[in-house]
């Protein structure tokens, strides 16, 4: 995919409904219900054959992809989730939230577990087939008021240089927590973004789904 169109797709997605109230959205019942238990039980299957991954400092990149420091486990889907990613119904739907016509940028996503004391991702904007990015909360139980692993934006920082916000990283910073049922819908490689350390008490389960944009307007 040329720059071009991929810069063509970004200056869309920031005209777009989802753009426009700030790139992030907290979404009840998608997918549905009997869907998200599903995708649960696949996720603690997945559990078994998931890679650490642990990276203890930032490799710096200032825009999209890069390293970020992290520690949580990862898996890749399985045919659960692959029905999901495949849905054009969840194309249509995202399509429209987004103003512009958006795909999958793969054809898997992915299961993420913050399981141990302190597991994170640090700053980052996602990967530059990743515009669009559905975070769908399987299990969760940290307490209510704790933040700790929980999703923190930057809705104002969008095309400031990570380096800037790494100087400071609480200002503007914005605290996004979904409950077991509910998915983010966040305009990842625009909104700079992290994952709070996890606390002492509790673990975190997401289902992670990555789509690019298109310069192409949303059929009705």
């Amino acid at each position: 995919m040329s720059t071009q169109i991929v810069e063509v797709g970004i200056a869309a997605l920031k005209r777009g409904p989802l753009g426009h109230s700030g790139g992030v959205a907290v979404i009840d019942g998608l997918p549905d219900q009997s869907t998200c238990e599903a995708l649960a039980l696949e996720a603690r299957d997945a559990y078994r054959e998931s890679t650490r991954q642990h990276l203890v400092t930032s490799d710096g990149t200032d825009g999209r992809g890069g390293l970020p420091a992290r520690a949580l486990q990862t898996a890749t889907g399985g045919p659960v989730q692959d029905a999901l990613y495949a849905s054009a119904w969840l194309h249509h739907y995202i399509s429209q939230q987004c103003g512009t016509t958006i795909k999958p940028s793969g054809n898997r996503g992915s299961y993420s577990f913050y399981v141990q004391p302190g597991d994170f991702l640090d700053l980052h904007l996602d990967v530059d087939r990743c515009d669009v990015t559905l975070i769908t909360v399987l299990h969760d139980d940290i307490p209510a008021q704790d933040p700790s692993g929980g999703l923190v934006i930057y809705r104002g920082m969008v095309d400031v240089p990570l380096s800037h916000i790494r100087l400071h990283p609480d200002h503007g910073a914005e605290l996004v927590k979904a409950q077991p049922g509910q998915s983010i819908l966040i305009l990842g490689g625009m909104i700079p973004h992290r994952v709070l350390p996890l606390g002492m008490a509790g673990q975190r389960a997401i289902s992670v789904l990555c789509f690019r944009a298109s310069p192409t307007a949303p059929t009705e």
